[in-house]
């Protein structure tokens, strides 16, 4: 067992009020936990620009400019910066007893002597987790010597409109919601550290917490530990918190004879497993098919959600699209042909991307999407931002049809692992030519991670020429498999 560190950062002290093994293997066992994935570093990084950004409403400050590891350093300046006379800080480092926080903002009153806490999250709202953050450093804050007068958090206002960033945050004070949880801090922390000097590793079962409000890193090890199957009750759709009460009862394999009470959708699920057989409704298929016209239009968007609004009339995590595929399909027995919108500049993809889309859409034919709902919104949202297109585009919402809803009532196969996603069903059925495993674009977070990079000036040419291939066939193959996932539903 690795000894404790001197000091323990709010970080990992937070995993320890999620679950108290998964800060025993943070500190002891490190290379169990999974690495961090691009999808998470990208929700640090935004996180981190907003947290910057937030300090332009609160000017005048000093940065403690420290590494993140600087433990030592950060506390020095921090103490210098006060000492002098600075009255608001970012990033500011304190230490009581072990336990190490650094704050977004803290400003102080000459007015009371005191001085404010202000957190900054990149969420449009306060969430339960975020009281445990701001409470635990708030007392780590005060017991290390500074007096405290109030304790706000500050969210991402979703009344914001671009342009005008005025009323970018919205300030809540919780001092009295901290107040009242004060006591229950140390009481935990004691709990923690104890557990940390404990020569073997807690005993503590799988539960919510290991996906909420994120998944833990350590998820795979422990449910390994588990011998939780790749399919299993965790893999049902729709099941919630009725999942957790069947693993506290022993339930987990879908072959288990007290597995009942089952939806439609999850009984099929689970007959499919048992008989090791694909489940398909002809009659099903053959209704849903029946209303759609030719030529069928496969449409996918590929969006940009900023948490910091950039474009006229967006608002925290709006979306915005910035490339479109589309495979058009005349007839069942036409060659199909395909159209593709990419925007690759800083500016607004709106402008050039909308007449791109209606003139690729048509005005005839049901408009194939995965999932309608989504470009349905982003449809309505190009509509109220183009007041010359909207009628058009407007017109496009009816021509809408969606081969999820068939897929979900009238096909199951067990490679769907219980997902009904794109990436999950195409593959299963229709083999492994439409998988998307070695693509360097192979999702929609990756795609907008290609986007910021492929407008970014400090990017070199021929980097940003990859990135543009990558990402255009990237979206095609979206369309691509929709177009042969709906031949396969004719055909069936």
């Amino acid at each position: 067992m690795k000894s404790i560190p001197k000091l323990l950062s709010k970080t990992k002290l937070l995993r320890g009020y999620r679950c108290l093994k998964c800060i025993y293997l943070t500190v002891h066992h490190p290379t169990l936990e999974a690495p961090i994935d691009d999808n998470t570093q990208a929700l640090f990084d935004q996180g981190n620009a907003v947290g910057v950004k937030a300090r332009e409403y609160y000017p005048g400050g000093v940065l403690v400019d420290n590494q993140p590891w600087d433990f030592t350093g950060a506390l020095q300046k921090t103490q210098e910066l006060i000492t002098n006379g600075v009255t608001t800080l970012y990033e500011a480092a304190f230490e009581y007893k072990g336990c190490y926080a650094r704050a977004d903002i803290i400003q102080y009153s000459k007015k009371s002597n005191r001085w404010r806490i202000i957190e900054v999250k990149s969420t449009t709202k306060i969430k339960p987790e975020h009281y445990d953050d701001i409470g635990l450093q708030a007392w780590i804050i005060t017991k290390s010597g500074l007096p405290i007068e109030q304790i706000n958090l500050v969210h991402l206002n979703t009344q914001c409109c671009y342009p005008d960033l005025h009323d970018l945050f919205t300030e809540v004070d919780v001092t009295e919601d901290i107040r009242q949880r004060y006591l229950t801090i140390q009481p935990t922390l004691y709990e923690i550290i104890t557990t940390l000097k404990q020569p073997t590793v807690p005993d503590i079962d799988i539960g919510p917490y290991c996906l909420a409000p994120t998944e833990c890193g350590f998820t795979e090890h422990c449910w390994q530990e588990k011998k939780i199957p790749d399919m299993s009750v965790f893999n049902l759709p729709g099941m919630r918190d009725k999942k957790w009460q069947l693993y506290q009862a022993g339930i987990v394999l879908l072959d288990d004879p007290r597995l009942t009470d089952l939806t439609d959708l999850q009984a099929r699920i689970v007959n499919c497993f048992k008989t090791n057989t694909r489940y398909i409704d002809k009659p099903a298929i053959q209704s849903a098919l029946s209303g759609w016209q030719f030529p069928l239009v496969f449409l996918d968007f590929e969006t940009i959600n900023p948490a910091i609004p950039r474009f006229d009339g967006c608002h925290p995590y709006d979306h915005v699209p910035f490339q479109f595929s589309v495979h058009r399909m005349e007839s069942p027995d036409s060659t199909i042909t395909h159209q593709a919108f990419l925007h690759d500049n800083a500016s607004d993809p709106r402008p050039a991307l909308i007449p791109a889309l209606l003139n690729a859409c048509g005005q005839q034919g049901s408009i194939v999407a995965y999932f309608a709902r989504f470009e349905a919104d982003r449809i309505t949202a190009l509509a109220e931002y183009s007041n010359n297109h909207r009628e058009p585009l407007l017109l496009l919402l009816d021509r809408l049809v969606d081969p999820l809803p068939i897929i979900r009532e009238a096909v199951y196969d067990n490679d769907f692992a219980g997902s009904f996603s794109l990436k999950q069903v195409g593959p299963a059925i229709l083999g492994d030519a439409y998988r998307y495993d070695d693509m360097l674009v192979a999702n929609g977070s990756a795609a907008q991670r290609a986007f910021e990079m492929l407008i970014a000036d400090s990017t070199a040419k021929q980097k940003k020429q990859q990135i543009k291939e990558a990402m255009l066939e990237y979206c095609k193959k979206d369309t691509e498999v929709m177009v042969e996932l709906v031949k396969w539903l004719y055909t069936v």
